[in-house]
């Protein structure tokens, strides 16, 4: 009889902390627009534009490390009272750090690579456009709403071979800081 009730005691707990994990584990769709701050040689010739971003989160629930993909578009103006703007579009796959907290924002760290697009456009004349691989960092915070979370973030980019050095005109590292603030929905 004590074998049995072990047995019921031990199958109920790992059945309730299979339940908790469960409850913690998660999918999540996010989408989010800001501001696109250039540096470094991508400032010499681009002003600050534009983004949206589009991001699917896994998390795991018995890990405060989760993934996510995510799609973005950025326009940026030009210097130089030049009529026209540069366009990039991308993607990474990166690592969230999400740190444990029970309150309601949630700070995490992200950081990944990816290939980013990029072109520009002067006086109505495209200028051809080029893909470039490129890396990222950045911190969050996500704030709970319900099953939804209002999001901020602001990340590094640096594009590899994907600006030109002005004095030069050697290829550069090209870099630049979204800001995003957007929703993110949770699929489970």
């Amino acid at each position: 009889m004590k074998t049995l009730m072990r047995g019921a005691a031990i199958g109920l707990a790992l059945a309730l902390g299979a339940q908790v994990a469960q409850a913690q584990a998660g999918l999540s769709l996010s989408a989010g627009a800001g501001a696109v701050i250039p540096t470094g040689s991508m400032a010499d010739v681009n002003s600050m534009g534009w983004t949206g971003q589009a991001a699917l989160r896994v998390k795991p629930a018995v890990s405060p490390i989760g993934f996510q993909v995510d799609a973005f578009y950025t326009r940026l103006g030009l210097e130089n009272d030049l009529d026209g703007h540069s366009r990039m579009i991308g993607g990474t796959a990166n690592a969230v750090y999400a740190f444990p907290s029970a309150a309601v924002a949630r700070p995490y760290l992200i950081g990944g690579a990816g290939l980013c697009n990029r072109s520009a456009t002067v006086n109505d004349v495209s200028l051809g456009s080029e893909t470039k691989f490129g890396a990222n960092a950045g911190a969050g915070f996500d704030l709970k709403l319900g099953s939804a979370a209002l999001y901020a973030e602001g990340r590094f980019h640096a594009i590899f071979k994907g600006g030109v050095d002005a004095e030069t005109g050697d290829e550069a590292t090209a870099y630049m800081i979204p800001l995003t603030v957007g929703l993110r929905w949770s699929l489970r």
